[in-house]
């Protein structure tokens, strides 16, 4: 492998060839150390590079594109389609004329990071595309530092998984589906990846404090007394209490500590009501009732998926959030075949031989 395999790209595309090149050796002659300068003299090989960049597992970072090239893909066309190819690269576009629309055009449709006119001012190009690459070189180690957070994150969740299915084996699905549901959810509510990406990861932590509720307790079939009830409601206190340590996601504990919560505010253990209630908790609410009624456990039968759509729009307003209870039923369909799939997948792991 070369020494400079691992450096980013920047990516040059411009159907003069004289100042396709001129541009090139510019940008080598100033940061050969920094990135790899490839070049394409229309908006056609341009996304072709680009393409074999995301197949070889290349990082780009810039894309650098001449607005006018006659006979082919105008510059902001190009990078509207660069921008969907590789999406975190930054994008400038050169220009020697008045090009507003294209230049709007660029910045709705392909995040334009800078519009550059020509001819440029050597030092204020070299400054623009050096901090190009340094926003891009920083984005980067954000996305590498949250890769790294989720895989520990990721370990994390799995360990108290485990721990909670000590006092509950049948809960092993229940709580792969509320994740699936509750990040699915999320996404229809117009949430960020991130945020998505979270719930999904700790919606199956939602009663991680029943490993503190006796067993008998847990898989009693038939209603609770008034007295197992509170010990039952002590499962937020728990989970309180062990995601109280310093580093702990926040919307973790939220979810935990009041997805029992309701939107009237009769819901335990703060009598939360409305939005006070953090919108994780009250997507999970959602999610766990759902699949909790019609899931079959030892104390109960599975209800019809219409008799669980019946009590869910009986107790929006009440119990859920309105507007939350709408999306889900909006699209239900979905969550449906999201259930099935879980299911399928869960089916094939348990018919899989054991290893050895």
């Amino acid at each position: 492998m070369a020494a400079n395999d691992d450096l980013p790209i920047v990516l040059c595309v411009d159907d003069e060839r004289i100042i396709l090149m001129s541009l090139k050796m510019e940008l080598k002659d100033r940061f050969s150390d920094r990135a790899r300068i490839e070049t394409a003299d229309s908006g056609e090989d341009g996304l072709a590079i680009l393409r074999q960049c995301v197949d070889e597992g290349d990082d780009v970072a810039l894309i650098i594109s001449d607005q006018r090239m006659p006979g082919g893909m105008q510059g902001d066309r190009f990078l509207e389609e660069a921008h969907k190819v590789v999406p975190g690269a930054r994008t400038i576009l050169l220009t020697g004329y008045a090009d507003i629309d294209a230049v709007k055009n660029a910045v709705n449709r392909a995040d334009l990071y800078r519009y550059i006119p020509k001819p440029w001012e050597p030092e204020d190009f070299a400054l623009t595309v050096s901090k190009a690459i340094d926003a891009h070189l920083q984005a980067r180690l954000v996305v590498e530092k949250q890769e790294q957070i989720e895989r520990l994150t990721v370990a994390m969740v799995t360990a108290l998984e485990n721990v909670n299915l000590i006092n509950d084996e049948n809960t092993g699905l229940h709580i792969k589906r509320v994740g699936a549901y509750s990040e699915f959810l999320a996404r229809k509510a117009g949430r960020d990846e991130i945020f998505c990406r979270r719930i999904g990861l700790y919606a199956s932590l939602h009663d991680i404090g029943k490993v503190g509720v006796p067993r008998e307790i847990l898989v009693k079939p038939g209603r609770y007394t008034p007295e197992e009830f509170e010990i039952m409601k002590s499962h937020v206190l728990v989970a309180e209490r062990m995601l109280k340590g310093a580093g702990i996601d926040e919307m973790v504990r939220n979810i935990a500590l009041y997805h029992h919560e309701r939107w009237d505010g009769s819901g335990y253990m703060r009598g939360l009501s409305g939005a006070r209630t953090p919108i994780e908790a009250r997507i999970v609410a959602i999610a766990d009732v759902f699949d909790a009624l019609i899931t079959e456990r030892p104390y109960k039968p599975a209800l019809p998926v219409s008799e669980a759509v019946e009590f869910i729009t009986r107790s929006s307003g009440s119990q859920f959030d309105p507007g939350l209870v709408a999306l889900f039923l909006d699209h239900l369909d979905e969550a449906i075949a999201l259930k099935a799939r879980i299911d399928a997948e869960y089916a094939l792991e348990s018919a899989a031989p054991l290893p050895g």
